[in-house]
């Protein structure tokens, strides 16, 4: 991958990094958290937590390949315009192909 692809599935790689940190921390003790019920929120909000961060970390990734394979894919279309557009004759006696100024100035499109 290179590129933006790239830093898309890196950013994916450190929130597997993440998801694997905050799973650690999954099963606070009534000890750790000041009380039964405070025990129960914070693993239960712990365990949302990991779960998000798998869901982000998922997106990313397959955010990363689909931006290099949309490049390939412009990256393949953009060799055949080219060799289709250089296949097109041109010049010759056509007033397509002329440069002409009308009405005094020059085509906005002639540089192209």
């Amino acid at each position: 991958m290179t590129g933006p692809a790239q830093q898309l599935d890196e950013a994916g790689t450190d929130m597997d990094g993440i998801s694997s940190a905050v799973k650690s921390r999954t099963s606070y003790s009534y000890d750790d958290a000041g009380g039964e019920d405070a025990a129960s929120a914070l693993n239960a909000f712990v365990k949302a937590w990991e779960a998000e961060a798998k869901t982000l970390a998922s997106a990313l990734h397959e955010l990363g390949g689909k931006v290099q394979l949309a490049k390939k894919t412009y990256h393949g279309a953009d060799g055949l315009v080219k060799t289709h557009a250089d296949s097109v004759p041109a010049g010759g006696t056509s007033s397509l192909t002329s440069t002409s100024a009308q009405g005094g100035r020059t085509s906005a499109l002639s540089s192209y």
